[in-house]
């Protein structure tokens, strides 16, 4: 196993140094105060700039994987970090208080937030998003996806790929999202989901207190919207075919094939052809 230990060279306004990846695959870097800008390269190297002078910085390349971490000398301190690495380089980025940025990652990517928004473009194969306090947002990823909120809005635009987001206190907003399977829950916020229902795939949505509205020019599905003091609106045509007791109904829109499950307890329940507008 190849193990390398180093500190990086300090300068007046911080770091600024580059280090081969030497066959590194994964970077994993933990924040304690600071934020992370992440940007992509075609070098098979990795860029790392900080702005605290007083911070050491120490790299740990073992195997396939480079960690960095910073360790202040004089007491607590907060690091900016910016790294630019290899576009397929797969990333491990956690801060407990700053926001997370990655912009052209095409490998798989792995972000958690304490204190901060999360933003992410790109990544492929796993992306798994969280954050306790912050927005997350996701635009052009593929492959199995995974965002988890506690008190922030959800937003995915232009997915390839199987989808599961859940909130607590905030909205989930998927856009241009083209997947056979959608799970997507929150207890206060409201679910937009746009984009096309694939024949035999599966999508369920749901929340307590916000309203649950589809999007989507042709809909083929077995259909079951439950709702407790809330409104069903569709701009298709439904035939009921069965209720269950209060607020509860199933019925086949088009031919069938896909699944639909929609339900809000305290908001309406809406199938639409052409989206809503949305506020600014």
């Amino acid at each position: 196993m190849l193990l390398l230990f180093a500190a990086l060279v300090l300068t007046p306004q911080g770091t600024d140094t580059s280090i081969a990846v030497r066959g590194t695959t994964r970077l994993e870097l933990s924040s304690a105060d600071g934020s992370i800008t992440v940007e992509t390269w075609n070098q098979n190297t990795v860029r790392v700039q900080t702005d605290d002078d007083d911070a050491r910085i120490d790299v740990d390349q073992s195997g396939r994987t480079m960690s960095l971490r910073a360790r202040a000398r004089y007491g607590p301190s907060e690091v900016n970090w910016r790294l630019t690495v290899p576009a397929e380089m797969a990333l491990d980025l956690s801060s407990q208080s700053g926001d997370v940025r990655v912009s052209g990652a095409r490998g798989e990517v792995s972000v958690s937030s304490v204190e901060g928004a999360v933003s992410v473009q790109g990544g492929a194969s796993f992306v798994s998003l969280s954050s306790v306090n912050g927005d997350i947002e996701l635009t052009g990823a593929s492959g199995r996806i995974q965002i988890s909120a506690v008190d922030g809005k959800i937003t995915l635009r232009g997915i390839k790929g199987d989808v599961k987001a859940t909130a607590v206190d905030g909205d989930i907003l998927l856009d241009g999202v083209e997947s056979s399977a959608v799970e997507a829950s929150t207890v206060d916020g409201a679910i937009e989901f746009t984009g096309p229902i694939r024949a035999g795939g599966r999508y369920g949505l749901s929340s307590h207190d916000g309203n649950v509205t589809v999007v989507s020019q042709s809909i083929n599905a077995e259909v079951t919207v439950s709702t407790f003091s809330g409104d069903f609106k569709s701009d298709y045509p439904v035939t009921l075919r069965e209720t269950h007791g209060r607020g509860r109904m199933d019925f086949t829109l088009g031919s069938g094939g896909a699944r639909l499950d929609l339900a809000s307890f305290d908001g309406t329940v809406s199938i639409r052809k052409t989206a809503p507008p949305r506020k600014p």
